[in-house]
């Protein structure tokens, strides 16, 4: 049997065995009538869903053309597949009503209206065709203008899908109680939809609910809107208009055709914080059907900020960029500025992107220690503010230390030491001690500066006063402090060095005697003496004398030279010498000769060559050496003889 069917005569079984005075149509396929007047109109009374709503098939007259005064029948189709509904007539004793079309498709969902015609057929009735049924009385007489009850009961045959079935208008609304009720009291007769054997239900509400609700910008809120008949039996396909009237987003419409329970939604999202006064109206041939007023109470959307990662290292004065991401129950927050503050002190600001995320670079000014990361949102219109809180720990900044004082020193002398100080090598660092030694052990000397601008720090050493040694450390010292981690260098300092060397006699040829008596030679950073050599700071002196000398060897004219001196003296600038000759003879010969001869001064005498104070001096960049002989004898081939030799050198001058 179809489920309609079964319906129909759930019904017929609800009317004979039911509560008196009220039956309900069940579910799938229901009948419902009504009473539709636009000549006395009441917009609540008039039966909603008509004409023109969404689902509906309609066979009356024209909505355009029509002012109605009659009874109307509905029949909902809620099987989810198509019906088809044969024929539907109304008996009023003998009196038929048979004007509508037969086999009438009715989809899933959709509802078939018989309404007043403009003519038609009827049988056995007094009254006109047009359904005016409040005018019809027993067996078709008519009741226009009578106010006794008639008490005919309207009787609905329909036939579905090939089943008939015979439904009782057991309360009279088809006939309005059995009176006309246009001149009986009622004024208007409209009658709204109710289920075929339910009591007069005439009027309608249209409630809206909540009456209050509370939501967050940028989330969807959904209002309710119920439409029922007086008794409170839902009105199913009635399109329902909403409107925001006033708040932050009036003007916003939607609309929604009634559901089986008379339920129709409508949804929005809010775009702003404050409370929307919503609405919502439902439209028939009579006027419009006007709910109550809800408030929809749009407030912030929570935010939330978190800083990722969860924690932060980095050096003292280095920048590190710090990241978060801000989202709301929307999802990312874009376009958003979010500071971040280290320590209360130190503040950068960032925007967020699509996604929510967020950086921005941050330069810790702190000693190094643990502190605290936070980042903060203001808000909008739309969000609540949001902070987050991060450790954030500062280490000592990396440092470099440079040695750039003078590679040479000389003992007794002032000697300046210096280095730079930098950030990771690149930075100078301002403002911080360095402490220098020369030296090392008990002979270690020590001096400190403070780094300028430029990270460069130097202290002098009044007077150099190190052993005797070629070279020495000279180490720069960073300790360290609060902010910046310890650093050291150091170099390798060369020291001026002097030496010495004198003899009184050498000879080679036919007489050969290796230098006698011999001083040094002499090697020192030190001041000091070895006669006849002496050192001094930063010069070098040497001297040689002989009393006498006489040569006498064969085939070479004798030779006597009286005291001769000779005297090497030598500093970085230059070296100086002389010599002096109390006299010298060749064969006999007196060899005039000055005291204090000119340097290089030479003097040929019987095959002899003399040379007199001669000076023979060896330079390089950073060493002198300056030999003076007081007399040089040559006898070419046969004899080379110096008596009274002396020389100073100085090595590492700078």
């Amino acid at each position: 049997m179809p489920a309609f069917f079964g319906m129909l005569a759930l019904v017929l079984a609800s009317l004979a065995f039911g509560p008196a005075g009220r039956a309900h149509a069940a579910a799938n396929v229901s009948v419902e009538v009504g009473y539709a007047d636009t000549l006395r109109a009441n917009p609540n009374n008039f039966p909603t869903p008509w004409s023109g709503a969404p689902g509906v098939v309609y066979d009356g007259c024209a909505v355009s053309s029509c002012s109605y005064d009659g009874g109307a029948i509905r029949i909902v189709n809620n099987t989810g597949i198509t019906v088809h509904v044969d024929s539907v007539t109304v008996h009023f004793g003998t009196c038929v009503f048979d004007l509508w079309q037969k086999n009438v498709p009715l989809g899933a969902n959709q509802s078939l209206i018989l309404a007043q015609t403009a003519s038609g057929a009827n049988s056995g009735c007094a009254a006109d065709g047009t359904f005016d049924t409040s005018d019809v009385g027993p067996n078709g007489a008519s009741w226009a203008g009578v106010c006794t009850p008639s008490g005919v009961i309207p009787v609905v045959d329909v036939s579905i899908d090939g089943t008939p079935s015979s439904l009782q208008d057991a309360g009279q609304i088809l006939n309005t109680l059995g009176v006309d009720g246009a001149d009986c009291g009622m004024g208007n007769e409209s009658q709204q939809w109710a289920p075929i054997g339910s009591v007069s239900c005439p009027g309608s509400t249209l409630a809206l609910a909540p009456p209050t609700q509370t939501d967050t910008v940028g989330i969807a809120a959904t209002v309710t809107a119920t439409l029922a008949n007086s008794c409170g039996d839902p009105l199913q396909g009635a399109l329902i208009s909403f409107a925001v009237a006033s708040g932050p987003d009036a003007g916003h419409t939607g609309s929604a055709v009634t559901d089986a329970g008379g339920k129709a939604n409508f949804t929005y999202t809010g775009t702003a914080v404050g409370t929307d006064v919503v609405g919502a109206s439902a439209t028939n041939p009579a006027g419009t059907i006007t709910s109550n007023r809800v408030n929809v109470v749009w407030i912030k959307r929570a935010s939330k900020l978190t800083i990722s990662p969860s924690s932060t290292t980095s050096d003292f004065n280095d920048p590190v960029t710090v990241s978060g991401t801000l989202t709301d129950s929307a999802g990312p927050i874009s376009g958003a500025p979010v500071t971040f503050t280290l320590n209360s002190a130190e503040t950068c600001t960032g925007t967020t992107t699509a996604n929510g995320s967020v950086s921005c670079s941050i330069t810790p000014r702190e000693a190094a220690g643990s502190y605290t990361l936070t980042a903060g949102y203001a808000g909008s219109a739309g969000d609540q503010p949001a902070s987050a809180s991060a450790p954030f720990t500062v280490a000592h900044e990396e440092t470099t230390l440079t040695y750039t004082g003078s590679t040479h020193a000389a003992n007794g002398q002032p000697y300046t030491l210096s280095g730079t100080l930098k950030e990771d090598g690149a930075t100078p660092i301002a403002g911080r001690t360095v402490t220098f030694t020369l030296g090392g052990g008990g002979s270690a000397q020590t001096c400190s500066g403070t780094t300028d601008t430029a990270g460069n720090a130097s202290c002098t050493i009044a007077a150099v006063n190190q052993p005797n040694a070629a070279t020495v450390p000279a180490i720069a010292v960073f300790a360290g402090d609060a902010y910046y981690s310890p650093a050291s260098a150091s170099g390798v300092v060369t020291f001026l060095t002097m030496t010495g060397h004198a003899f009184g006699l050498s000879s080679s040829g036919l007489v050969g005697i290796s230098p006698t008596p011999e001083a040094g030679p002499v090697s020192t950073t030190v001041p000091g003496t070895s006669a006849p050599t002496a050192v001094n700071p930063n010069s070098s002196t040497a001297n040689a004398s002989v009393q006498r000398a006489g040569i006498g060897v064969l085939g070479i004219p004798a030779i006597q030279i009286g005291a001769v001196m000779s005297t090497s003296h030598m500093v970085c600038s230059g070296g100086t010498g002389d010599a002096t000759v109390a006299y010298i003879t060749v064969g006999g010969v007196a060899v005039p000769v000055s005291v204090h001869p000119g340097p290089n001064t030479t003097v040929n005498v019987l095959g002899v060559k003399l040379i007199l104070n001669e000076q023979i001096p060896t330079d390089t960049a950073t060493d002198h050496t300056l030999t003076v002989n007081a007399v040089h004898v040559i006898v070419p081939g046969l004899l080379n003889t110096v008596v009274a030799s002396s020389t100073s050198d100085i090595h590492g001058c700078y």
